[in-house]
């Protein structure tokens, strides 16, 4: 996919929002999220939006997939769960520090070498257990360890991976491009250090069906990869996991509230919640997929019970997050 100038790169702004989702609490509304999505086809036609789906927004780890194929079109073939650790976010487990580690020794390096920070798990159990924040616990840790494969393969500079001219960061941005058929024109610092890209909801949403349809054997790699292996890209019981588990489709959240979901042979979705909350993501994302004919209504409820977000007043359930009046 040749790419294109993007004449018109401005954010998602308030006027360019509809209502998404609305918490509940004892029978008032006590919170709105407003925010934007767009679904496309196969072939990246846009089949449906709500708000200005034209407006350019950092993806966040939305990106991770694409980033995931530039390593592994880099030269870093990893396969199975250690490829879905490419493109995760994941829950910090000791499961998932292990697995990020393993990656690491199979290319000779150590845990320091991670130019991610060091963090404290997503999970909290395995949180409360540690003495303190690592790099293995980062929820990016599997996709640092991917790009220092990359760079020992190549024999690339370790040290300096995260610079935006270093050759596997140049090779990232013309995946992206490749992808989503935008140019990149802005350069962002992401939350794990690596450089980041505005893209329009529409290309990222292009980019994701690409990915999900199979459009090279490395997307179809890293869509069975999930698809098999769901516990890796985010954590047992996680909304990304559970969403990937019970309906069969590519979930993959952002940070500051974005979210992409694909379909198996290539209709996707991409939302941003303009507050940055995550809350709504999931909703969102699964109410267009179903409103679209994409996703059994049904099957997207049960997926939401399980991993919605709980509305609690003393410990019980007093209320819940609906959809919103702009997904309806």
């Amino acid at each position: 996919m040749s790419a294109a100038p993007s004449t018109d790169r401005h954010p998602l702004t308030v006027d360019g929002s509809v209502e998404l989702a609305v918490l509940d609490r004892s029978g008032f509304d006590e919170s709105r999220h407003i925010g934007a999505g767009v679904v496309v086809a196969a072939d990246g036609t846009v089949i449906d939006a709500v708000g200005d789906a034209t407006a350019s927004i950092y993806p966040r780890s939305t990106m991770k997939p694409f980033q995931a194929l530039a390593i592994r079109r880099a030269g870093a073939v990893f396969s199975g769960d250690e490829l879905v650790m490419t493109t995760a976010s994941h829950a910090g487990t000791p499961s998932h520090q292990s697995l990020a580690l393993r990656m690491l020794e199979r290319f000779d390096h150590v845990e320091e070498d991670l130019g991610c920070p060091p963090d404290l798990p997503f999970d909290r159990e395995t949180a409360r257990s540690m003495t303190g924040p690592r790099r293995l616990a980062m929820n990016c840790s599997g996709k640092h360890a991917g790009m220092l494969a990359a760079c020992r393969v190549h024999g690339w500079d370790s040290a300096s991976y995260l610079d935006i001219d270093h050759p596997l960061q140049r090779a990232v941005r013309a995946t992206v491009e490749d992808a989503t058929g935008e140019v990149v024109d802005v350069v962002g610092v992401d939350g794990c250090g690596a450089p980041v890209f505005p893209l329009t909801l529409t290309g990222l949403a292009r980019g994701i069906a690409g990915v999900v349809a199979g459009s090279d054997d490395d997307s179809a790699a890293l869509t069975e990869a999930v698809l098999a292996n769901a516990w890796a890209i985010d954590g047992v019981g996680r909304a990304n996991t559970v969403t990937i588990e019970r309906l069969g489709v590519l979930a993959k959240l952002g940070a500051e509230g974005v979210m992409v979901m694909g379909v198996p042979g290539g209709p996707a979705v991409a939302v941003k919640v303009l507050d940055g909350s995550l809350r709504a993501g999931t909703l969102a994302a699964l109410t267009l997929l179903v409103r679209n004919g994409l996703v059994e209504s049904a099957a997207a409820d049960a997926v939401l019970a399980a991993t919605g977000e709980r509305v609690l007043g003393g410990g019980l359930p007093v209320g819940a997050v609906r959809t919103g009046s702009g997904l309806r």
